[in-house]
């Protein structure tokens, strides 16, 4: 495979695009295996890079025009991209490595979930004894594991929606857990989101299997039976008893992440007799209605992770018992209509909203009718400090924004931990 990516790249003028842990992938790559490429680097930051050609600032997508291949970094916008007829220059280490990669991969795709359901497929596979490495979104670029992948080794591959938006190939095994709206700040119109979520099948033929949930609000019915693999529906073609499942993952939407694992590993080769013992010793992730703890009578979770409506009221579903959740973040004009009608029917006795989503949210539930008490917050800290006011004694506090975190954090873990750190250090009397 090593060899096939460098004969590919071999004597092509190339850009990589993007400066961050992917684009560092690929100059690593280069310098290491293509000594004598001609190769530049374009970033909206201003860079430095000793013996290397740069390309930054306002007008960095500029430099797309002037060479043959354009290695994309997953953090580049498509709406802010190259002219249509530059596009068939565009690849990634995700399309590269998944056109040349002959072992076994696990796609793992979905709005939410994805890195739940890829931890857990790893975790499978490997207390199984199996030779496996987790790669991609989860925060491993592909490159980086070029060592560590020998004849029999399965690769679990988390890929985000930007990772699948230029790729020519699809893995063998491909997982879709579900299409919500989300993201749309990076694309010039909604659909082109789907279409690169889809993107993990559509190479796909009739040798490979696809593992898909709740994708039809955006993916047709017609449109799935019309394909060639083998294909699994987690809701309906699953026949185990959920009492042979031992899960610490709390809720229904998360029983179907377990099952998406299960039926990748099968598809990969283990037995049920293999894979059930296995599932039990997982301990699920940070920032995915993580338990923060127990103070003064109130129990905390951070769902730091949920972006999107759906995945704060499958967290409010399965927790059963909140009475406060703060939401809010950027607001990237997102239609709040569902969250805000569930929650006016749900157990949810007081919302907290923080900026910039409060104004949205707010015109909403003055139009919709409840009982909650609404609260704005101007930071974490001051939500906080409302939410050990008003929520009551055994019963809990959920952070489940449906919002991403830029703006005010770097990321959605950067968001968690602060959320984490401000209830454990609360000291006001």
């Amino acid at each position: 495979m090593k060899q096939d990516i460098i004969n590919y790249l071999k004597d092509k003028r190339i850009l990589i695009l993007g400066y961050g842990r992917e684009g560092k992938s690929a100059v690593n790559f280069i310098q290491q295996n293509l000594p004598d490429a001609e190769f530049a680097i374009a970033d909206q930051n201003e860079l430095a890079i000793d013996g290397v050609q740069v390309f930054c600032g306002a007008d960095y997508l500029n430099a797309v025009k002037d060479f043959d291949i354009v290695i994309k970094s997953p953090g580049i916008p498509t709406r802010n991209f190259v002219a249509a007829d530059q596009i068939q220059k565009i690849t990634s280490l995700t399309d590269l490595f998944l056109r040349f990669c002959r072992n076994t991969i696990i796609g793992i795709t979905g709005t939410k979930g994805k890195s739940t359901t890829a931890s857990l497929t790893h975790h499978i596979l490997k207390t199984a004894g199996k030779d496996t490495i987790l790669v991609g979104n989860i925060g491993i670029p592909c490159f980086d594991a070029f060592e560590q992948i020998q004849d029999e080794t399965i690769i679990v591959y988390e890929i985000s929606c930007h990772q699948l938006e230029f790729v020519k190939a699809s893995p063998q095994i491909a997982i879709l857990l579900n299409l919500y709206e989300e993201h749309f700040d990076h694309y010039l119109k909604p659909e082109d989101y789907f279409v690169a979520k889809k993107n993990i099948f559509r190479f796909q033929t009739a040798n490979d299997t696809l593992i898909y949930g709740d994708i039809f609000q955006h993916a047709s019915h017609e449109e799935i039976d019309s394909l060639p693999m083998r294909k699994i529906d987690i809701y309906h073609d699953i026949s185990i008893p959920r009492e042979q499942i031992h899960t610490h993952l709390v809720g229904e939407h998360n029983l179907y992440d377990v099952y998406a694992a299960i039926s990748a590993c099968k598809a990969a080769g283990l037995t049920l007799e293999e894979i059930l013992p296995t599932i039990e010793s997982f301990r699920g992730l940070p920032h995915r209605m993580e338990y923060v703890g127990e103070y003064r009578g109130i129990k905390f979770y951070n769902d730091s992770i949920a972006t999107a409506q759906e995945a704060v009221i499958n967290a409010v579903k399965a927790l059963k018992d909140v009475d406060t959740l703060i939401l809010g973040g950027m607001d990237r004009g997102l239609n709040y209509q569902p969250l805000v009608d569930f929650l006016s029917k749900s157990q949810v006795s007081n919302v907290i909203l923080l900026p910039n989503t409060e104004q949205s949210f707010q015109k909403l539930f003055n139009k919709t009718p409840h009982t909650l008490k609404i609260t704005h917050a101007a930071n974490m800290a001051d939500a906080v400090d409302v939410a050990y006011e008003v929520t009551a004694k055994n019963h809990i506090c959920l952070l489940s924004p449906a919002a991403a975190s830029y703006g005010f954090y770097k990321n959605f873990e950067e968001r968690g931990a602060d959320f984490c750190n401000l209830v454990k250090n609360y000291n006001k009397i």
